[in-house]
Formats: C-alpha cells, sequence, structure tokens
C-alpha cells in the first residue's frame, strides 16, 4: 500500500524564534533552502523558490497577508502557497511544529509500506 508520511527535521537556525511580524528570513532545513514569515503572530514555512521563475521569495516583503515575490511581485499566501487571483503555480509549503527543543519542520514524501515496514 502507498502511504503519505512526514520526515520531521529540527531546525537549527535560532534566528527563527526572535522572527518579527511581517519580516522573512531564509535559512535551511538540511539542504533544503525555506522562507519564514510571522504573521499574525503565527510562524510560517515556505520553500524559498518563487513558483514562477525558482528565484528567492526571501528577499520580497509582507502586503496585507500575503508574501511577495521582489522579482515579479507575485502574492502568495504563507499558509496555504496559493497565489493571489491564480497568476502563477502556487508555493510550496510545509507543517511547522513546536517541541521543547525548537522548531521542527515537516517535508511530505510517499513510500511503500508492507508487511508493516515503510520500505522507501
Amino acid at each position: 500500500m502507498i502511504v503519505d508520511r512526514i520526515r520531521w527535521r529540527r531546525l537549527e537556525d535560532q534566528r527563527v524564534d526572535e522572527l518579527q511580524e511581517g519580516r522573512l528570513l531564509r535559512t535551511k532545513a538540511g539542504s533544503r533552502a525555506l522562507c519564514f514569515v510571522r504573521l499574525a503572530g503565527r510562524l510560517h514555512a515556505l520553500a524559498d523558490q518563487c513558483p514562477h521563475q525558482g528565484k528567492p521569495l526571501s528577499g520580497g516583503w509582507c502586503e496585507d497577508g500575503w508574501v511577495v515575490c521582489p522579482w515579479h511581485r507575485f502574492h502568495f499566501d504563507p499558509a496555504t502557497g496559493k497565489a493571489r487571483n491564480g497568476v502563477c503555480a502556487n508555493a510550496e509549503v510545509f507543517p511547522l511544529e513546536r517541541r521543547k527543543d525548537g522548531w521542527y519542520v515537516g517535508f511530505p514524501y510517499t513510500t511503500l509500506r508492507f508487511l508493516g515496514i515503510d520500505w522507501w
């Protein structure tokens, strides 16, 4: 049976805790570049890559609750990744968890589960 899973990775960058409202922060989780933003007191994680041309979102800004790409000014919902007005593909977003030892970001993956074992 094919199942969807989430692999959690601890964030080593402590700047995430001090991220101010409406500011963007680029950091990495493993080898993956991420863009963090805090809006309405809630922390969000997006791939630091605009789906339009692959440029970094972290150089952008927040406007009326949207993350704005600095290159072509496309707007993305930081919670869902949806592009405003459907002007391009959606940005990739990742779940976050606050645990005793810090923040964790979840990376989804698909695996084959057989005889109670995940095979890859």
